[in-house]
């Protein structure tokens, strides 16, 4: 394999996929693959747990995994460069020194010289303070205050244009940050919550704690050459094969939730192991040594339920992450596929229909393109509310990614009828205009819809055809919604 270290990063996933990479690629594409056998990327020297290089200089993380199971299912072939830091890297990539990176958010800045990939993996920004320093960790409030922060980082970026009356002190890592704030060097630390939870862990850094959230996430990419747009629909098409169990077992791996009750860990039991000893010198006597023990076993064991409390908290939120867009707040891809699974079962066991049915936003680039990023983010947001407004509530809605939505219908008892129906009534929603920085921007979708039993038996085959039916829609003039009938959909009338 071309990554490092990939024969024994992805041991412990899911087997990889049996289909050749020629079957999800077009001709075209694999010319370009054929013509470019080797596609050279810098991983980042310390971003765990994305991207990092272990003590024997294989490249590590989530995102090499990520790298492994692309390569599997595309054909490129990954290698690796020396690594580096983040700005460093990105130095490269646009001097065209290397070809690809990974773990990497789309910026203003970056997005002149780099194509983005749909992004893989989101962690919210956190302010981190010591644990004996009770003020707050909201950023309005921190005016003057020092705060760690990755230098030349998305973070960074969103920092000094968001709050610029915190003084941002740059660091070249995030272990650094830490280091920086467990020492008071600094007041806070501005840190991805999967990046801080396992540098914590790893460095056995104590006395800290989670004062607040940014409201910024670290939304992960592909980064690649501008000027190699086929390496982009490449890599789309890889990620986008990149299974839910496989992508379950990825942030398992990397980002380990620990479900073992406070009451059981061993320092827990060492604390009360240290509590049976006090008591037994009691007995014996010895007043005055065991109320000195007794109070500095109840200082410790205050101190270590402060800190169980604030793991918890920081599993619980990653918990909320893996199964939840952060942008809107609805299912991902992942929770929303599981819960159709559990769809399907109750539904074939009482014999009723369920509608899946695939949502895409007509023009929505534009939107970005001309208003930016933060207007698009907004537009969203307000979509996926109106869209969960007129929905009932035993139906699903997530958000699969970009500007695509997935609703399922279950309980239905006349399927096609029942389901067109309710993709007349979203189109319907959908003719107010949204109102997003003081202009009202009118917004449409096209929609395709798949059925169960006739259409397909399982979450993927469902969502697939689904799909193919909402090209269809799009085909036929956009605004619309169509029924998946084979490789034919049937069309439904415009809604406009």
């Amino acid at each position: 394999m071309g990554t490092a270290g990939a024969g024994a990063g992805l041991a412990a996933l899911c087997a990889r996929a049996a289909d050749a990479p020629d079957a999800l690629l077009t001709a075209e594409e694999q010319s370009w693959v054929a013509r470019h056998p080797v596609v050279l990327f810098a991983p980042e020297r310390d971003f765990p747990p994305f991207s990092f290089v272990d003590s024997q200089g294989q490249h590590r993380g989530l995102s090499a995994d990520v790298l492994d199971l692309v390569q599997d299912h595309t054909g490129l072939k990954f290698q690796a460069a020396a690594a580096g830091e983040r700005a460093l890297n990105v130095d490269r990539l646009k001097r065209r020194e290397v070809d690809l990176l990974t773990s990497l958010r789309p910026t203003a800045e970056r997005e002149q010289f780099i194509g983005f990939t749909s992004a893989y993996v989101s962690s919210p920004a956190v302010v981190l303070r010591r644990r004996n320093d009770h003020r707050s960790g909201e950023l309005a409030t921190m005016t003057s205050q020092r705060a760690a922060v990755d230098r030349n980082s998305a973070a960074e970026d969103f920092l000094r244009r968001t709050w610029p009356d915190v003084v941002a002190v740059e660091v070249d890592t995030a272990a650094q940050g830490l280091r920086a704030l467990a020492f008071g060097e600094v007041d806070a630390c501005v840190v991805n919550l999967a990046t801080a939870s396992y540098l914590i862990e790893r460095d056995r850094i104590g006395g800290l704690r989670v004062a607040g959230e940014t409201g910024w996430f670290s939304t992960l990419t592909l980064g690649y050459r501008k000027d190699w747009p086929m390496l982009g629909r490449v890599l789309e098409k890889g990620l986008a094969q990149i299974s839910e169990a496989e992508r379950a077992q990825m942030i398992a791996r990397w980002i380990p939730l620990s479900d073992i009750a406070w009451w059981q860990r061993p320092e827990v039991q060492r604390v009360l192991g240290a509590a049976s000893i006090g008591t037994g010198l009691l007995m014996g006597g010895l007043l005055l040594w065991n109320r000195a023990l007794r109070r500095a076993v109840s200082q410790r064991t205050d101190a270590l339920q402060k800190e169980l409390a604030e793991r918890q908290r920081l599993e619980t939120r990653l918990r909320t992450l893996a199964e939840h867009d952060p942008l809107t707040g609805l299912m991902n891809r992942a929770a929303l596929t599981e819960a159709l699974r559990r769809s399907l079962a109750l539904a074939a066991r009482q014999k009723w229909s369920v509608a899946v049915v695939f949502i895409d936003l007509d023009k929505f680039k534009a939107v970005n393109d001309s208003m930016g990023h933060a207007a698009g983010d907004e537009l969203l947001r307000q979509i996926a509310a109106r869209l969960q407004g007129c929905l009932r509530e035993s139906d699903l809605l997530g958000r699969l990614g970009g500007d695509e939505f997935i609703v399922v219908a279950e309980a239905l008892h006349d399927g096609p009828r029942n389901a067109m129906e309710l993709a007349d009534k979203l189109l319907m929603q959908m003719k107010r205009p949204f109102l997003v920085e003081g202009k009202s921007l009118p917004m449409g979708f096209s929609a395709g819809i798949a059925l169960f039993p006739g259409d397909g038996d399982t979450p993927e085959s469902l969502i697939a055809n689904a799909d193919a039916a909402m090209y269809q829609a799009k085909e036929q003039g956009r605004f619309r919604a169509s029924l998946y009938q084979g490789t034919a959909p049937v069309t439904g009338e415009e809604t406009a």
